[in-house]
């Protein structure tokens, strides 16, 4: 059982997850929503801000840390400042 954990931590980050599909991103563990416009969506990661942009972007649930995005994603960007 010890390899199967030490897989699962290996192959999977703790701290977040990013989904990535056609029109829709799921992220898991952000820490705040810093800007929210139909052209871009910016979140506060733990190490990093995690900016979206594109056109009619809307989200469709939210709650403490996880967070669906969908509409039309031309770009998604890391800044670590």
């Amino acid at each position: 059982m010890r390899l199967m954990d030490a897989l699962s931590d290996f192959l999977y980050d703790k701290n977040y997850f990013i989904n990535i599909f056609d029109n829709i991103i799921h992220i898991y563990r952000y820490l705040e929503l810093k800007k929210l416009s139909s052209q871009e969506i910016i979140l506060k990661m733990e190490d990093f801000t995690l900016n979206i942009s594109g056109d009619d972007l809307f989200i469709k649930q939210m709650n403490k840390d996880e967070i669906l995005i969908t509409g039309l994603i031309t770009n998604i960007g890391l800044s670590y400042v």
